[in-house]
């Protein structure tokens, strides 16, 4: 199987850095991500008015900060002034990510719009971030343009919401292993994860990683559940639970 690293490691990935006691996708909450034992910190990329790449989720201001609008219709300089809600904190670069973070941790960048795509991966090179760094994408198809572009470049396919493959499609053509593309990864949301699922993705060379659960009822019940169904990484919104699970996995020498 083709890994990302030498040794089988769990990808202890934070969500947006976390989405519990920090705001999202801010340098404050890839620190504690990063303090926690992540070793991957996963965020969004956006566009400003004047082009330039920052790191945000959604496309309107209105949840994460005090203000309203769209990310599209502001020049970055605007957007240097704007401060998130529980910590006050800024909208970062993505270059400033990579600035401030290289060498300490590893990067999945989720583009939020595919038109980006080259100029990430301008960054990523002209950054050597090339062996840390995985794009995911919710179109099956890019990625595959990324692959073509950069096979060096790691791939990882967010299926829940999937534009070229849905779950039912990858699980019958997974079964025959007639793929229209293998991703390094893929990303499936965690209500939905079946063995069948790990299996197959595990037969076909891709790791298997879950995401979403902030709203579970017991999520550390059901990321050891998913663990012991040798899932090959988790998406942590709560950075406490990193530490909780790698104890846990210390103990049990899973």
């Amino acid at each position: 199987m083709t890994l990302l690293n030498n040794n089988n490691q769990f990808f202890f990935i934070g969500h947006r850095g976390t989405r519990v006691g920090f705001d999202e996708n801010t340098i404050e909450a890839f620190q504690i991500a990063i303090d926690s034992g992540a070793n991957y910190i996963e965020f969004d990329v956006r566009a400003t008015k004047d082009k330039k790449i920052i790191i945000f989720h959604d496309e309107k201001l209105n949840r994460i900060t005090n203000l309203s609008g769209a990310i599209k219709d502001f020049n970055l300089e605007e957007i240097k002034t704007f401060k998130t809600k529980i910590t006050g904190s800024k909208i970062p670069l993505l270059s400033e990510i990579f600035e401030i973070f290289k060498n300490k941790i590893n990067f999945m960048i989720h583009l939020k719009q595919a038109e980006l795509m080259k100029d990430v991966i301008k960054m990523i090179k002209t950054k050597d971030l090339t062996k840390n760094c995985v794009i995911s994408e919710r179109k099956l198809s890019v990625l595959k343009m990324i692959h073509h572009h950069d096979h060096q470049i790691k791939t990882c396919y967010n299926i829940t919401h999937g534009k070229d493959l849905s779950l039912q499609e990858f699980l019958k053509k997974g079964e025959k292993k007639k793929l229209p593309f293998r991703p390094t990864l893929i990303n499936l949301k965690s209500d939905l994860i079946t063995k069948r699922f790990i299996n197959l993705c595990h037969e076909n060379e891709i790791l298997a990683l879950s995401w979403d659960f902030l709203n579970t009822q017991h999520p550390l019940k059901k990321i050891i559940e998913l663990i012991e169904m040798k899932i090959d990484g988790i998406l942590f919104d709560n950075y406490k639970n990193i530490t909780i699970i790698k104890k846990w996995l210390k103990e049990k020498k899973i």
